[in-house]
C-alpha cells in the first residue's frame, strides 16, 4: 500500500513539473520576445543613451548604445541570453563586459539594477525598452521612421524596427540636410547627432564604391514627414 502511495505521488511529481515546465515554456512563447527593443536610457553626463536592443530567436543578442553629445559614444555589444528559471526575466552576457538583466513583459523590456529589481526613482519610466513591429523592414511609398545622422562624409539613416544603417541621399536641393542643421542649431552641437526623423525613401540598392560602400545599400529621400530632436518624449521606442 505504502509502494503504491509513493509510486502515485512520485508520478503527480512528475506530471507537475512537467506541466510546470509547460507552463512557462508556452509562457515565454505567448510574449513573442523576438525583436528589435528601443528606448531612451538615463545619463549622467550626457542628455540620454539611445539603446537598441535585438533578441533573437536563437538565444543570441545585438545592442547598440549611443550617448547623445559625446564624442566617441557609440558603442556596440553581441552576445547571448538566457531566460532566469522563473521565465519572467533575461540575463544578456556580451561577449565583453558585464550582465544585464531585464524584466520581460508584452512587447517590452525593463532594465534592471545589480540587484535585479526595478527602478522607483522618478526616471524609472526611462528604463523601459519598447518592442517595433515584428514587420519586417519594407521601403514603399510609406513613412518610415528611424534616425537620421549627417557630418562630415556620413550620411546615414537607420530605420527604428531594424539594426541596419544605410546611406541615405538627399532631397536634390538638399533641404533634409538643411532640416537637419537647423533642428540642431549647427555648428554648437556635436556632430553626428542622431535626429528621429519620418521618411518615404526608396531604396536603390547597394553601392559599390565611396563611403556609401560601407552601408548595407542606399536610399534616396523621396518626402520628409517630420523631423525632431531625440528626447525621452520623443525617440524610436515611443
Amino acid at each position: 500500500m505504502k509502494k503504491i502511495y509513493l509510486l502515485s505521488l512520485s508520478a503527480a511529481m512528475i506530471l507537475w513539473s512537467c506541466q510546470t515546465s509547460q507552463h512557462d515554456i508556452a509562457g515565454k512563447q505567448r510574449l513573442h520576445w523576438q525583436g528589435i527593443y528601443n528606448g531612451f536610457l538615463p545619463c549622467a553626463s550626457c542628455p540620454g543613451i539611445v539603446t537598441t536592443i535585438k533578441l533573437n530567436h536563437n538565444k543570441t543578442f545585438a545592442k547598440t548604445d549611443l550617448y547623445l553629445g559625446e564624442k566617441g559614444g557609440y558603442f556596440s555589444k553581441q552576445g547571448t541570453f538566457s531566460f532566469t528559471e522563473d521565465g519572467k526575466h533575461i540575463v544578456i552576457k556580451p561577449k565583453t563586459g558585464g550582465k544585464t538583466m531585464y524584466a520581460v513583459e508584452e512587447n517590452r523590456l525593463i532594465m534592471l539594477n545589480e540587484a535585479g529589481e526595478k527602478s522607483t526613482s522618478e526616471l524609472a519610466t526611462m528604463y523601459k525598452l519598447n518592442k517595433a513591429a515584428d514587420a519586417e523592414v519594407v521601403f514603399s511609398d510609406k513613412p518610415i521612421k528611424g534616425l537620421l545622422t549627417f557630418g562630415h562624409e556620413v550620411s546615414t539613416f537607420r530605420p527604428c524596427a531594424s539594426l541596419t544603417t544605410y546611406w541615405l541621399k538627399d532631397f536634390p536641393d538638399g533641404q533634409l540636410t538643411k532640416h537637419y542643421q537647423q533642428k540642431l542649431g549647427l555648428p554648437s552641437t556635436p556632430p553626428y547627432t542622431p535626429v528621429l526623423a519620418e521618411l518615404v525613401v526608396k531604396n536603390t540598392g547597394k553601392a559599390e564604391q565611396g563611403f556609401a560602400a560601407q552601408y548595407a545599400g542606399v536610399l534616396q529621400a523621396l518626402k520628409l514627414n517630420s523631423l525632431e530632436l531625440l528626447s525621452p518624449q520623443n525617440h524610436c521606442g515611443k
